[in-house]
């Protein structure tokens, strides 16, 4: 993936949870530092235990401004905690991306819902977006090339309009990272125009009169084959496509390990490929991706994978310096207004 934004000493600090995610707050802080090493503009608000998080950003202390708190969300608490914990790490987050003018964008790997409930009733949505998705970038078969998948969770019931302009946001952020022209799926049963159930027929008829480069229906199985910029679906079949996909590449690795562990022959052989597979693993693993964008919402925010390690929230961030410097909200606002009054007109 090639990104054509530009990074400079005025950039936007980016605010994060060192409290949220399994491997918190060691792994959170580890990861910030590699990000801070690989980035030299990054500017970072850490929310969290003041003394460990002086103590772990020693190096780059010019560059970190702390607010103090040990209060979490855990995943067992409704998502509506944000409003009542006002002083939990995600809570002060989502309040200082709505509030400071400095701040651009907030990665947590903290609760997804706390999370996307946090970033709507604060942040807010970009005027004309029904509703914000959760949208990752699935690797395919094109080495260097990937795919956003429009919702995977946060909307698991949704109307047409709804598809309709998860369609629009994914095709402005590919836009953004240097895709002229992003083609544009709908996840269906088959390929056919009139396959699918109530909603996917109706989406695609408004997909079909957008001014989005859709190329139609497509079937899960070629999700992964790098023909398709933008892969749109509810969250519910979303999430199915990406847990789905989690478990096919466990099964595959599980099944490659055990046969080259079959015999004299196979060792050998998984000693002459072994390091080609670690870096294959890492290219396709969660590490590589980082995290969810949560599209929709007026500044930046993303879902980092709640077990991630020190590298996948170094590539969190990174994602998040990305985003936020590419004024991907107004450019969606404007293409859902230049869009809804095409379909206005077409009625």
């Amino acid at each position: 993936m090639i990104f054509l934004l530009q990074y400079n000493r005025n950039m936007k600090k980016i605010i994060i949870d060192t409290l949220g995610g399994d491997n918190a707050p060691h792994a959170i802080l580890d990861g910030i530092i590699q990000s801070a090493n690989k980035n030299k503009d990054l500017q970072f608000l850490l929310i969290g235990d003041e003394t460990l998080i002086k103590f772990k950003t020693a190096t780059i202390s010019d560059r970190v401004e702390v607010i103090h708190t040990t209060e979490t969300i855990s995943n067992d608490e409704p998502p509506t905690s944000v409003r009542t914990k006002t002083n939990s790490s995600i809570a002060l987050g989502v309040e200082n991306l709505r509030k400071r003018d400095d701040c651009g964008a907030f990665v947590s790997a903290g609760s997804t819902g706390a999370v996307l409930a946090g970033a709507v009733l604060r942040v807010g949505r970009i005027p004309g977006v029904s509703r914000p998705a959760l949208c990752p970038l699935f690797p395919t078969q094109i080495p260097g090339k990937s795919t956003m998948v429009i919702d995977v969770g946060a909307n698991v019931d949704c109307r047409p309009e709804h598809l309709f302009h998860f369609a629009i946001m994914g095709s402005e952020y590919m836009k953004s990272t240097g895709i002229e022209n992003p083609r544009v799926a709908l996840v269906n049963v088959g390929t056919e125009d009139k396959k699918g159930n109530e909603l996917t027929t109706a989406t695609f008829e408004l997909l079909k009169q957008s001014d989005l480069n859709f190329v139609g229906n497509m079937e899960a199985r070629d999700a992964f084959s790098g023909n398709y910029d933008v892969l749109v679906c509810d969250g519910f079949v979303g999430n199915v496509l990406l847990k789905t996909a989690e478990g096919a590449m466990k099964l595959v690795g599980a099944r490659l390990k055990k046969s080259l562990k079959s015999g004299p022959i196979s060792i050998l052989g998984a000693l002459m490929v072994k390091g080609k597979l670690k870096k294959m693993s890492r290219e396709l693993g969660e590490e590589a991706a980082g995290g969810a964008i949560f599209i929709g919402t007026r500044k930046t925010v993303i879902k980092a994978h709640g077990s991630s390690g020190a590298r996948a929230f170094c590539n969190a961030i990174l994602l998040a310096s990305r985003a936020m410097d590419s004024d991907l909200s107004t450019s969606i606002e404007n293409a859902i207004a230049r869009n809804t009054t095409q379909e206005k007109n077409g009625d």
